[in-house]
């Protein structure tokens, strides 16, 4: 995607994702801040860009059981009572719990993707917690998914498609996306609870792999590695996409490739 620096997108994220459970502030992105990253006990809240303000608001009432007048008075009177407008509409019934993540997450992933159109650096702001409902945060990884797969919307429903086979015991999935203007692949699904530096590092390791084959002209059905943990990696790409399946013992690596045969 052209606008993006990920560099700067993946620092930020890291730099949450460091963050401890006691944690709560707020991430500023530039000198003169633009935007930043709203975190409460190490967990992310959401995500604000300049000029986005409303865009939160537009997603909430696509959800919402009111229309845009009612939505305004419930807004108002959060604002006057120092409420969290989309936890109220959720607690008053107006709003589904799982339609107020998916906006939280859409909108977030969106701002991100704003905030890093330029290389900013960032600044953590540390401050009391506003007593966000934990089911509705998200982790950094989860953020780093969303946008990916916003910047990327053709790659990320097959990606999921070829990499849910593979979930199970005992092995951790990741799918990414090969892209010739970034330095690193770029995580776009994954299965196991992969962390935003264990994908990345992944990545990293496998991306040589992919840039040789079409060097050399020649397309492998898959390729076995060892990370500094133990696990072997069973890895394959196809097109713009690189997955991996990282196992931690000779069973699950045997069903793993037996699956990708079976799939290939």
């Amino acid at each position: 995607m052209i606008g993006v620096d990920w560099g700067s997108l993946l620092a930020a994220l890291e730099r949450v994702e460091a963050l401890t459970s006691s944690d709560s502030g707020l991430l500023l992105f530039g000198d003169a801040p633009v935007g930043g990253i709203f975190v409460e006990r190490g967990r992310v809240c959401w995500v604000a860009a300049r000029g986005l303000q409303r865009r939160l608001r537009d997603l909430l009432q696509a959800h919402a059981q009111l229309d845009s007048h009612e939505l305004e008075r419930v807004s108002e009177r959060c604002r006057a009572e120092g409420l969290l407008l989309g936890q109220t509409l959720v607690a008053e019934g107006l709003l589904e719990p799982t339609e107020l993540q998916s906006a939280l997450r859409r909108h977030s992933a969106e701002s991100l993707l704003d905030l890093c159109r330029s290389p900013h650096t960032t600044t953590w702001a540390s401050h009391a917690g506003r007593g966000y409902a934990p089911r509705f945060t998200f982790c950094a990884a989860d953020l780093l998914l969303d946008s990916v797969a916003l910047a990327y919307p053709a790659l990320h429903g097959p990606a999921q498609r070829q990499l849910a086979p593979f979930s199970g015991p005992g092995r951790r999935c990741v799918a990414f996306v090969l892209d010739a203007s970034t330095e690193a692949p770029l995580p776009v699904a994954e299965s196991g609870g992969n962390g935003v530096d264990a994908m990345l590092a992944l990545g990293r390791s496998l991306a040589p792999m992919p840039r040789a084959s079409h060097e050399l002209g020649t397309t492998p059905s898959f390729a076995l590695s060892t990370t500094s943990s133990g696990h072997t990696v069973l890895s394959w790409w196809r097109d713009a996409l690189l997955f991996a399946v990282s196992c931690a013992d000779r069973a699950s690596l045997a069903a793993a490739t037996a699956q990708h045969l079976v799939l290939s």
